[in-house]
């Protein structure tokens, strides 16, 4: 169950970042992200009510402290995208998304059986060939320092939700969201740009928002009831979505090792879920 809400979490963030692409070509990435939170936190304060949880204080510093890092973690990825490219940003974001959790978990004495261990490493390669796309790429340096950062950020985000109780249900979420949200509000702010996106794509960032959110509340759910690296690698495939509906609604190519990389995704996440 716990794998299964990961890869529910894949599936709706990937849809959340799809939006924000959608949104992010036609307007500042910032405001998109700023007008996205908005709807995460929505959906996220109606869960709240939906959800049996209690309130803890722990609980709820963590998951602020979590949606800092969380805005951290897309500004450095976004900047890694704008001085390089998605050739360098999105496999080092990838890896550090699947490997960093998963090695936290090893540290703190997680021991996955042989046949999850292997669809770890299967998913992971997968996953890895899936975003690869030849491009030409410049700034080298810089695109690898962000991604570096950002994946630094994300995987400090996995370990906090991963320390937050399971009696605290969405509130974690809530508080992310409201905690990234001020943030973003504060980096528009000062950038003097704006704070919330024009009416023809306000609809499609709160959607992705509210995407976002639930995927968001799939993945604490999952870390709070199982091991965090499985849980982690079954929710680092975002990425692959996002390819996907990006072929599927944009009319973007799709290279041949990129499918042989979903289908090597979809095999070793199966081997997770059935080990």
């Amino acid at each position: 169950m716990p794998v299964l809400l990961g890869v529910m979490a894949s599936v709706l963030i990937g849809l959340s970042d799809y939006c924000g692409r959608f949104c992010s070509r036609r307007a500042q990435a910032t405001t998109t992200a700023g007008t996205a939170f908005v709807g995460g936190l929505g959906v996220t304060l109606v869960l709240v009510v939906i959800v049996s949880s209690s309130i803890t204080v722990a609980d709820l510093l963590l998951g602020a402290v979590s949606g800092v890092f969380i805005a951290i973690a897309l500004s450095c990825m976004w900047h890694s995208l704008a001085v390089s490219s998605s050739a360098i940003a999105s496999p080092i974001v990838a890896a550090f998304t699947a490997l960093g959790p998963l090695a936290y978990g090893i540290s703190n004495g997680e021991s996955p059986s042989t046949a999850v261990a292997v669809g770890i490493a299967v998913t992971v390669v997968g996953l890895l060939v899936a975003v690869i796309v030849p491009q030409t790429v410049h700034n080298v340096g810089a695109g690898i320092t962000y991604a570096v950062l950002g994946g630094i950020a994300f995987t400090i985000v996995i370990v906090l939700l991963d320390n937050t109780s399971v009696d605290s249900g969405i509130w974690p979420a809530v508080t992310q969201r409201a905690s990234a949200l001020a943030c973003m509000l504060v980096v528009t702010r000062a950038s003097r740009i704006p704070q919330i996106l024009p009416p023809k794509l306000r609809l499609v960032a709160l959607s992705g928002g509210i995407t976002g959110g639930l995927g968001m509340a799939s993945f604490i759910a999952g870390v709070q009831r199982g091991p965090v690296g499985e849980v982690a690698v079954a929710g680092s495939l975002y990425p692959v979505v996002t390819i996907a509906l990006a072929v599927i609604l944009d009319g973007d190519t799709l290279r041949w090792w990129q499918a042989f990389g979903i289908a090597i995704v979809l095999a070793g996440t199966t081997m997770i879920a059935i080990g």
